[in-house]
C-alpha cells in the first residue's frame, strides 16, 4: 500500500536522512521513536510530501496526495480569536466537509482559543482534523499535553483509525506504544530501523546502547 523511498534529505548542507526504504502493507497502528533532533518530524514530512527530498513516496502504487494524509504535528496551528467549535466549523468548509456534531473531545464552547492550554489546543485540533477520513494519519508526540483520561481516550481512537488506515504516531511513551502498535520505526543515525511486534524487547536493549556512544 505504502512506499517510501528516501536516497537523502538535506536542510542546507546537513543531512538528515538517508538510504530509507519503507513498505507497508497492511493497515494498522505504526510507532515512530528516537531521540529529539533525530529526524522523526522530517520522516513524517516526507511521508506526507511536505517537504521535498531524493526519493519517492506512493500510496497503492501512485505519488501520494496530500488530501490523503491527516497530520497532527506536534505544536499545531489554530486561529486564536476562534472558539473550538468555530475552527472545526472552518476546517469541514476549508475541505468541503458535512461538519460532525460528536466531538472526540469536550472543551468549552465559549472560550477562545488563544486562552486554551496546549493540551486543550491539540484537542480543538483533533476534533476539527477527524471530521475527515484520511488513508494516512501521522500524529507526531499528539500524546504531549494531554491529561490521563485524555490519553486513554485516543489511545482507542487510534486503535480504530488502524482499522481501516495507516496510522503512524510518534511518542516518546513506548508502553503505550508497545500496546498499540504492528511494528515501531527507530530514526537513529539518518536511517530507520524496523521493530516488528515480536521484537519490541530489543527496543529498550538498542536504545541503552546507543546512549553509550
Amino acid at each position: 500500500m505504502l512506499r517510501l523511498f528516501i536516497e537523502n534529505k538535506y536542510y542546507g548542507k546537513k543531512k538528515v536522512l538517508e538510504s530509507i526504504e519503507l513498505k507497508i502493507d497492511s493497515k494498522g497502528v505504526y510507532g515512530v521513536i528516537g531521540k529529539n533532533g533525530a529526524g522523526k518530524t522530517t520522516f513524517f514530512k516526507c511521508i506526507s510530501s511536505q517537504t521535498t527530498f531524493k526519493g519517492f513516496v506512493h500510496l497503492n502504487q501512485k505519488p501520494i496526495e496530500k488530501d490523503n494524509v491527516g497530520c497532527c504535528p506536534t505544536n499545531p496551528f489554530l486561529y486564536d480569536y476562534l472558539t473550538a467549535e468555530e475552527f472545526k466549523n472552518f476546517f469541514a468548509k476549508l475541505y468541503n466537509l458535512e461538519n460532525k456534531k460528536n466531538n472526540i473531545f469536550d472543551l468549552p464552547k465559549d472560550q477562545l482559543i488563544k486562552d486554551f492550554s496546549s493540551g486543550m489546543k491539540k484537542k480543538a485540533y483533533l476534533n476539527a482534523l477527524l471530521q475527515k477520513k484520511y488513508a494516512i494519519y501521522l500524529f507526531d508526540e499528539v500524546f504531549n499535553g494531554l491529561d490521563i483520561e485524555s490519553v486513554f481516550t485516543f489511545e482507542n481512537v487510534i486503535r480504530k483509525l488502524g482499522e481501516s488506515s495507516i496510522v503512524f504516531i510518534s511518542s516518546h511513551i513506548l508502553a503505550s506504544l508497545f500496546n498499540m502498535c504492528n511494528s515501531i520505526f527507530l530514526v537513529n543515525d539518518k536511517k530507520v530501523k524496523n521493530f516488528k511486534k515480536d521484537e519490541f524487547d530489543q527496543i529498550e536493549s538498542f536504545i541503552k546502547y546507543w546512549l553509550l556512544f
